[in-house]
């Protein structure tokens, strides 16, 4: 089963007829379409939506090993060398008010430009800002990424983005959405056509070694659950980009220290370290 998630109706409907959904009237608290191999759910705007619209679908459907889920939508880009319709994979998630960073793993081989993602609370203009970063720009993918990998492992959640607009605050109508999701259309049937095809082995980019590396310096410097899940997927971002050991981690449970507060600053010294290595 593949579980798509669109915050927009415009998002959803080319994919409801080209996938010949019906929808699932057993869903109650938000609109759900399915056939045998795919369900999709509609979630509304915004990361806490998507979040919530993503656990209520797989805490009741209980999703297998072999399954996968996709995040697909419109995001704006500060780009302007990106044009309108261009559709990207999402290898980075940026969430701007917390300041996390998520990396998607795609370990299966395809021809899509990929691109980094930040996720924003409330729309944005670029105008508002003095300093933009070259970034694609969306409000649920951090949302969706923290909901869905509570049930999957990294490389079963992919994230699509078609680019919309360009921060100018312009107005996009549904006809326009389902426009652009139509002309890219056969591309996201051939995407998740891929990720059906894909090896059903959970296989993790980390090796044993990598994780007592990670389970050592996390017990050395106490980390919390959430400060362990971050450096986790920090580690696994790191491994997919550039294939290199961890063992540059150990350094860092020397510099342990006797306070909570003076292990938080190398942890933040740990999490610098490989968002530089990442962002490479």
């Amino acid at each position: 089963m593949i579980y798509i998630v669109t915050a927009l109706a415009g998002e959803a409907i080319p994919l409801i007829n080209a996938f010949k959904l019906k929808k699932d009237i057993s869903y109650t608290r938000f609109d759900v379409f399915k056939n045998e191999d795919i369900k999709l759910i509609l979630t509304g705007v915004g990361k806490i939506r998507s979040a919530i619209a993503t656990t209520y679908l797989l805490t009741k459907e209980n999703p297998r090993p072999e399954d996968r889920i996709l995040n697909f939508g419109i995001c704006g880009s500060s780009i302007q060398e990106y044009q309108t319709g261009k559709m990207f994979l999402i290898n980075k998630i940026q969430d701007h008010s917390t300041g996390r960073s998520f990396y998607p793993e795609t370990e299966f081989r395809h021809n899509y430009p990929e691109e980094r993602i930040l996720t924003f609370d409330k729309p944005v203009k670029r105008k508002d800002w003095s300093e933009f970063p070259n970034i694609l720009v969306d409000m649920e993918a951090s949302g969706f990424y923290e909901a869905a990998s509570l049930h999957f492992h990294s490389h079963r959640i992919h994230l699509l983005k078609i680019v919309s607009d360009h921060l100018k605050g312009e107005k996009l109508t549904g006809s326009f959405v389902q426009g652009l999701v139509g002309k890219n259309i056969n591309s996201i049937k051939s995407l998740v056509n891929l990720t059906s095809k894909s090896s059903s082995k959970d296989e993790s980019v980390l090796e044993l070694k990598d994780y007592e590396i990670f389970e050592s310096v996390s017990n050395d410097l106490k980390l919390s659950t959430t400060q362990r899940f971050q450096v986790l997927d920090l580690i696994k971002g790191y491994k997919i980009r550039s294939g290199g050991d961890i063992e540059f981690l150990k350094t860092f449970s020397k510099q342990k220290k006797p306070t909570k507060t003076g292990n938080k600053k190398v942890f933040e010294a740990i999490v610098d370290k490989l968002e530089d290595f990442s962002d490479d």
